[in-house]
């Protein structure tokens, strides 16, 4: 019910009976069949539209509130001369794909994927793996310039807002793509052409159904147990390991035998809730998958979301910056602090390994303030603040 409410609030229409209403069905007041197929359109937020006798592009731009532009963005081999009649082409509709209020959860990346790939026909998508829970970790890709960038959120599960925050920062962009805008200040199709962007928004997303109350119920039962060698984390929502009680972001080969031996020195030294780095370096599905794809990729530099602090981390575990003009842009840009993670935090994680195995900038975004899992309702405020930060990553080099 759910998501039946967040795509009736996409419409505009207070009730299933006013929805019904407008958009002639019968008006039953429940979420019957014909109700659900017609609200589907507005949770992708794109329709199927058949082209009748003589009808042109203005006149189903006209139809759907939408623009000439926006359907040839969205269609992938349209003749030259537009649409034939009996064609089905896909409309965009006047609402968001990723709206402020997404009732997030992984599932609905998958939603969101193909509700994108309706308003911008130049994004690419891929499976990285397939987690021990069943869910998809994707990766997103568009742009077609030499330089290349990869980001990442939510490594830790009760960090799953940086997930929603990375799909709303890309449709922004896609959004700037197609209508020849800006994007934090600089040309969005200058951006499109100079670097090639690629996104993981949810790295862990077994974690982040579970500290989002989801799941299985062997999967919660599961937590519930591991839970048990952590009392002090509260349940589901301080959960930040994946499905198997590993902390991702303390999974990756970089000093990994420093962050084992100082997290057992906490007494973390089995699966749970969080900090426990696993058995062996990329001992993970998620983390081998992600630095496998890292080694395909090469990107010139990377960027991983994490809450909380409004802080930025820039320098290696030596204290070294590869590009602290761009840091301090970002920094100033955003209103976040540019300083360093404690020493024994500097351990085996993504930023980590990268810097050392490339040699190349690697940042750490600690978004937002406030106590971890962040509200939903911060999401605009976030928004607001890291379009500047991912904006300079795309114009940098």
């Amino acid at each position: 019910m759910r998501w039946t409410d967040y795509a009736l609030k996409k419409t505009g229409a207070r009730t299933l009976a006013e929805f019904q209403r407008s958009y002639g069905l019968p008006e039953t007041g429940e979420a019957d069949l014909v109700t659900s197929r017609a609200l589907w359109d507005y949770l992708v937020g794109y329709r199927c539209h058949r082209m009748g006798p003589r009808e042109t592009l203005y006149q189903v731009a006209q139809t759907y509130n939408t623009t000439i532009q926006a359907i040839w963005a969205g269609n992938c081999g349209l003749p030259a001369g537009g649409p034939v009649p009996g064609q089905i082409i896909r409309v965009p509709l006047p609402c968001p794909v990723v709206d402020w209020d997404a009732p997030y959860e992984s599932a609905l990346e998958a939603v969101f994927l193909e509700g994108l790939h309706a308003r911008c026909r130049w994004l690419t998508s891929e499976t990285l793996a397939v987690t021990p829970g069943g869910r998809h970790i994707w990766a997103l890709r568009i742009g077609t310039g030499p330089r290349r960038i990869l980001v990442t959120g939510g490594h830790h599960g009760s960090e799953w807002i940086t997930g929603l925050l990375l799909w709303k920062l890309l449709e922004e962009y896609l959004t700037a793509v197609r209508e020849e805008g800006a994007f934090g200040g600089f040309p969005a199709r200058g951006l499109f052409r100079r670097t090639t962007l690629c996104l993981v928004p949810l790295v862990n997303p077994d974690g982040a159904d579970l500290a989002l109350g989801l799941g299985t119920e062997p999967e919660r039962a599961r937590m519930t147990a591991l839970g048990v060698s952590q009392p002090q984390v509260p349940l589901p929502k301080g959960w930040k390991a994946n499905g198997s009680g590993v902390d991702l972001n303390l999974n990756y080969p970089a000093r990994w035998e420093a962050a084992k031996t100082i997290k057992a020195a906490a007494g973390v030294t089995a699966p749970g809730p969080k900090d426990y780095p696993g058995d062996a370096p990329l001992d993970q599905p998620e983390t081998r998958a992600l630095s496998d794809f890292i080694r395909r990729f090469a990107p010139h530099a990377i960027a991983a979301w994490h809450t909380q602090g409004g802080e930025i981390y820039a320098a290696d575990h030596r204290g070294v910056m590869p590009d602290e003009a761009l840091a301090q842009r970002m920094a100033a840009a955003s209103g976040y602090i540019l300083t360093n993670p404690a020493p024994e935090s500097a351990n085996a994680g993504l930023r980590d390994w990268f810097m050392d195995a490339f040699h190349r900038p690697g940042y750490t975004i600690e978004a937002g303030r406030g106590e971890t899992p962040l509200p939903i309702s911060d999401l605009p405020e976030l928004v607001r603040e890291n379009l500047p930060i991912l904006a300079l990553l795309l114009a940098a080099g």
